[in-house]
């Protein structure tokens, strides 16, 4: 699995670095960043608890190489 932060999204709250410091870091303005963007199945957990954490959901899983991606097709306007 991966992980992306969207740096539009991050407000800079930091509470994925605090959740899952091994994972994310602050840049020089105090926006979130992915410091390992493929994460182990050890480390889905913490990770898991930074998404669900960030107040303006900044963080999302996004599929890896060969990875399926699960979410559904937007259905066509009209």
């Amino acid at each position: 699995m991966r992980l992306r932060v969207d740096p539009v999204k991050c407000q800079g709250y930091a509470i994925c670095t605090e959740v899952a410091a091994r994972h994310f870091t602050l840049d020089d303005w105090g926006f979130a960043q992915a410091l390992v963007v493929d994460v182990t199945e050890a480390d889905v957990e913490a990770v898991s608890e930074a998404i669900a954490d960030c107040p303006v959901r900044a963080i999302r899983w996004i599929p890896g190489p060969g990875e399926a991606d699960d979410r559904a097709a937007p259905a066509p306007a009209g």
